[in-house]
Formats: C-alpha cells, sequence, structure tokens
C-alpha cells in the first residue's frame, strides 16, 4: 500500500518506509529563497516593490489623463489605455505575488493549487494583451504618420474599443493551452514564483518565444524603422528650401529624432526587457541554468509592466504636466479643468505668459 503525501506542486520526491514497513511518498519542497539566499532575496523585493509602487500608481494614472485628458496621448488612446490596463494587472497583482513566492516559497503555495493556477494564468494573459496592445500602437502610429487618409476609417473610436476586447480574447486564447496539456502553470523552482511551466513543452515554449515576443518585436520595428524615414523625409523636405544652409540634414535628423523620441525609447525599453528573457527559455532546454539567470530575466521580463509611465514622465511633456497637475492639485474642478484643457474665468484673464511660467513651475518642481 502506498499513502500519497503532499503530492499537488510536487518537484522532487523520495520513496521511503514508516515504522510498519509502509511505502510511502516522500515529498520535499523548495525552501523560500529568503532562507537560502537573503541578499538576494531582499535585492530581489527592493526592486519588486519600487515597480509595484511605480507600475501601480503609474499604469492608474495613465489610465486616468488619457481618458480625461483631451491634449495627451491623442493617437491610439484606446490602446494606451489598454496597454496601462494589461500593465496594471501585472504590476499591482502579480508582482506582489512574486514577493510572496521568495518569502513564502513553494510549501505555502502547495495547499493552494488553485490561486498559484490564477496567478499563471492572469500573468500570461496579461503580458500577451501587452504584447498585442503594443503591437497594435505601432501598427496605428504607422498609418497615422505614413498613410494619414485612412488613420480615420480604420482607427474609429468603436473600431479600436473592439480591437482592445479581442487583444483580451486573443491573449486568454493563446495561453489556455496551459489548462489543456500542451504547457503548465506551476510553482518555478528557478523563478521562486507561480508561473507558467517553461519546461513541460518546448514547442510551447518555442511558440512563447517567438509567435508571442519574437512576432511583436519584429512588428515594431519594422513600424518604427518606416514611421522614422517618413519623420525624416519630411523633415529633409522643409528644410530643402535652405539651399545655403550646409547643417540642413543635421538639422532634419535632430528634429526627426525629438518627434520619435518617445516611440523610440517605448520600443527600446521592450527589447532590454523581453530579450534576455526570450533568449533564456528558448536556449535552456534542458533547464541547466543556474537559478539567479532564470529568475534576474524574468524580473527585468516584469519591469516592463512599470516602465511605461516612466518613459511617459520623462519625454513626454503634456503627460508629465497632466500629472502633476492630476497629484498636486486633488480638487475636481481644478483637475478636471486642467486635464481637458478647459479654462475657468478667472484663468481666462490671465496672461500667456504667466501660464507658461506656471507650466514650467509644473513641470520642474514636485508639489510643495
Amino acid at each position: 500500500m502506498i499513502e500519497l503525501k503532499n503530492c499537488t506542486m510536487t518537484n522532487s520526491s523520495n520513496i521511503g518506509k514508516d515504522n510498519n514497513g509502509t511505502e510511502e511518498l516522500i515529498t520535499t519542497f523548495v525552501a523560500p529563497l529568503l532562507e537560502t539566499k537573503p541578499i538576494l532575496s531582499i535585492i530581489y523585493i527592493s526592486i519588486l516593490s519600487v515597480a509595484f509602487l511605480i507600475g501601480t500608481v503609474g499604469n492608474t494614472l495613465t489610465i486616468i489623463i488619457s481618458s480625461i485628458s483631451k491634449n495627451v496621448n491623442k493617437v491610439g488612446r484606446e490602446f494606451l489605455i489598454n496597454l496601462a490596463l494589461a500593465d496594471l494587472c501585472v504590476s499591482g497583482f502579480a508582482d506582489p505575488m512574486c514577493i510572496v513566492g521568495v518569502v513564502k516559497g513553494q510549501r505555502w503555495f502547495s495547499s493552494r493549487v488553485w490561486f498559484c493556477e490564477l496567478i499563471s494564468s492572469l500573468c500570461l494573459t496579461a503580458c500577451f494583451c501587452a504584447f498585442l496592445n503594443l503591437t497594435l500602437v505601432s501598427f496605428n502610429r504607422y498609418i497615422y504618420v505614413c498613410k494619414n487618409r485612412l488613420y480615420y476609417v480604420l482607427f474609429k473610436t468603436k473600431v479600436c474599443i473592439v480591437l482592445c476586447l479581442v487583444t483580451w480574447v486573443a491573449a486568454f486564447l493563446f495561453q489556455f493551452p496551459n489548462f489543456i496539456g500542451w504547457g503548465d502553470h506551476t510553482f518555478d523552482e528557478k523563478n521562486h514564483q507561480c508561473i507558467w511551466d517553461r519546461t513541460k513543452s518546448y514547442s510551447y515554449t518555442l511558440f512563447v518565444s517567438i509567435a508571442l515576443i519574437g512576432s511583436p518585436l519584429l512588428f515594431m520595428t519594422v513600424a518604427y524603422i518606416l514611421i522614422f524615414w517618413r519623420i525624416f523625409q519630411t523633415k529633409v523636405n522643409v528644410y530643402s528650401y535652405s539651399i545655403d544652409d550646409p547643417d540642413r540634414l543635421k538639422k532634419a535628423w535632430k528634429e526627426t529624432a525629438k518627434s520619435s523620441r518617445t516611440l523610440f525609447i517605448l520600443f527600446v525599453v521592450f527589447v532590454v526587457c523581453w530579450t534576455p528573457y526570450t533568449t533564456v527559455i528558448s536556449l535552456d532546454v534542458a533547464d541547466d541554468l543556474p537559478m539567479e539567470v532564470h529568475i534576474m530575466v524574468t524580473l527585468v521580463a516584469h519591469l516592463h509592466s512599470s516602465s511605461t509611465f516612466v518613459v511617459y514622465m520623462i519625454s513626454n511633456r503634456p503627460y508629465r504636466r497632466a500629472a502633476f497637475r492630476l497629484l498636486c492639485r486633488p480638487t475636481k474642478g481644478y483637475r478636471t479643468g486642467m486635464l481637458t484643457g478647459s479654462t475657468s474665468t478667472a484663468t481666462t484673464t490671465t496672461s500667456d505668459a504667466s501660464t507658461k511660467s506656471q507650466d514650467k513651475k509644473v513641470v520642474h518642481t514636485i508639489c510643495k
């Protein structure tokens, strides 16, 4: 007679005999990372805690500002809101659960299989949804810049909303194979968190790395190159009237870089965050790489959900102003008026120079 003990979520086990000679399956769990590697754990928890705070606050602000403001994120507004919502699921829910995994360990989740599966499936769905939205954002910007006549035909508000809903449905379907045996959800020993099982099926791992991460990356690369080239050509045409100016091409290049700055930074951040993770899961077929490698590349991938807010704050002046106004002036009347660009009677009487001066103070100072 064989007695099974704590077999759920098992990664290793030994068969032994009790005092009566009965065989039993003794399950062993991976100790919490906080106990085995406290320094690494403290670094990991600190970084992820900051990412949780920035991502939760930042993505919430992005949703509010993009929904209310008429002057921020005019192009592809619906996709950017949907992207912020997907990122909020990762930064606001999955990131804290990663910290729980490091502190509590595998044994804690072994009696909460449903919760571990919920974390894994929601995180993966949100990540796939973010990839799809980034692809739509790049396509949206390409049409707006390069095929402007088609923009208002293809991207009507109702169409954009439907596309946003489709991204969530498609993202869930892409991760659904984990429920039917092609992949799986598990507590990963090397990541110390509930996540999809990258070792269950190598074909599904390749599907994730190539089709769901690599394809959006390739599409965005092509789209942004075309956008950059289009802007550059436009600037060259503008400066072509200054034939006697030897620096006209240099000026055109600088203007192009300035116009494309936010797009370029978003693209670079995506590459930096997800390329290491994609490379590691694709090449580590035998799961031989050290735990430190897996946990760090996964950490960097998770940081992507908190990065968009930082990029907007650095490179998008209208967004930065709206964010400071929203944080510094919580009263409803001020917030609504400033975000939407509407002005009160008192504001109307203020000179343009005074308004610009106040804007600069808002941008360059943090709420006194």
